[in-house]
């Protein structure tokens, strides 16, 4: 009983602090998916290029060149007429980009030589780059076919040219391409674990004894164990608040992401955000446990900061570490916390199988570090030192 009273005691405790309130519930689950997941999916949507999408094209001299001008029509272009200052029209932003076909254009085809084309576009605009992208591509399906005719006008095969025909099998799966995506999900949920319990972890323990409310309470008839775990308690559902507000806004985030740019094997739909969410759960235990353990081997709460802002190096190290090595899961790293579960959520975004005993190593390891770090904390709080 003892137990909870300390934990609902510390839980309203810090409901009144607005600066726990702010990072536990806004900071790590919603402004953190807004400005990662907000700045990729931007990012993206920006890179990716709609060929179904109809849009327009400023031409200079369209007259010059009908076929192509036909062509361009066929593949979702409109042609319309240039500004009358194309350069600064383009580098202002108001054209995003503008074909110029000049006046040799039609009488170098006629002569079998490259027939010039002028494109103008400002590379240091986004818009204008996307766009040139798409002309681009186009214009060169073009080139291709002219390049094939003039072949066979000359009774040349243009197969001839095509001394090898590589056939690239790949063998990673449909949802390799989703990777640097997928990585996303697990620093998001495991990042705002640890800012959902932060400053809690430093109030609950550093804090009493800086405002020298600790002492009178461990002088209660109470068992210490009952004060670690109540403290652990309320750690416990911050982190797992904050942890499910972080799911429920990466759902909503992920609704408005251009899924088919990812050839649709990336998964962010109801079913997987719990599925993952479930995976994390055993690290809501463990991180709880690595808070409170951490604030109580300090002495002040500007201590507690310094120790527990080193602390968030930890959630992001799988995360890059995954980015630059080849890292297998196996049963090898499945025992060690963070890491398998980074791998865990990758698999479950991604749409891959995952084996049970994976599952059961993840959840074994990350717990026996639970426990080890809580046998830790309850010795630390048996100890006189606490209080100095």
């Amino acid at each position: 009983m003892s137990l909870f009273i300390i934990m609902f005691k510390e839980i309203i405790d810090n409901l009144r602090d607005r600066q726990t309130v702010f990072y536990a519930l806004l900071f790590g689950p919603v402004l953190l998916p807004l400005l990662l997941g907000g700045s990729l999916v931007m990012s993206f949507k920006q890179l990716s290029i709609d060929f179904d999408e109809v849009t327009s094209l400023s031409v200079v001299n369209p007259e010059r060149a009908p076929e192509l001008m036909e062509f361009l029509y066929s593949n979702n272009i409109d042609i319309i007429a240039a500004p009358a200052h194309v350069q600064t029209s383009v580098r202002q932003g108001d054209t995003p980009v503008v074909l110029e076909i000049p006046d040799d254009f039609a009488s170098q085809l006629r002569l079998g030589r490259p027939a010039p084309l002028t494109l103008h576009v400002n590379s240091a605009d986004k818009e204008s780059s996307k766009a040139a992208r798409r002309v681009n591509a186009i214009l060169d399906v073009y080139k291709g076919t002219l390049n094939n005719l003039r072949l066979l006008h000359r009774g040349i095969d243009p197969s001839v040219f095509n001394s090898l025909n590589v056939v690239e099998n790949d063998l990673s799966g449909e949802s390799a391409s989703g990777q640097m995506l997928a990585s996303l999900l697990p620093f998001l949920f495991i990042m705002s674990m640890v800012m959902g319990g932060f400053y809690l972890a430093i109030d609950t323990t550093a804090g009493e004894k800086e405002r020298q409310s600790l002492e009178p309470l461990l002088s209660l008839p109470l068992k210490r164990s009952a004060v670690v775990f109540g403290k652990y308690g309320a750690t416990l559902c911050f982190v797992t608040l904050s942890s499910l507000l972080t799911a429920l806004s990466i759902y909503t985030l992920f609704r408005l992401f251009p899924i088919e740019l990812m050839g649709g094997q990336i998964r962010f739909d109801g079913p997987t955000i719990s599925r993952a969410f479930l995976l994390a759960s055993p690290l809501l235990l463990f991180i709880s446990s690595m808070l409170i353990t951490i604030a109580a081997v300090t002495r002040s709460s500007k201590e507690a900061q310094t120790y527990l802002g080193l602390l968030m190096v930890v959630p992001m190290a799988p995360f890059f570490l995954l980015q630059f090595l080849n890292v297998r899961s196996t049963t090898m790293t499945m025992p060690i916390p963070m890491l398998s579960q980074y791998q865990l959520l990758e698999s479950t975004v991604l749409g891959e199988s995952i084996p049970w005993h994976h599952v059961v190593l993840s959840a074994s390891g990350t717990l026996a570090a639970t426990t080890l770090l809580l046998l830790l904390a309850s010795w630390l709080y048996q100890r006189e030192r606490l209080l100095s």
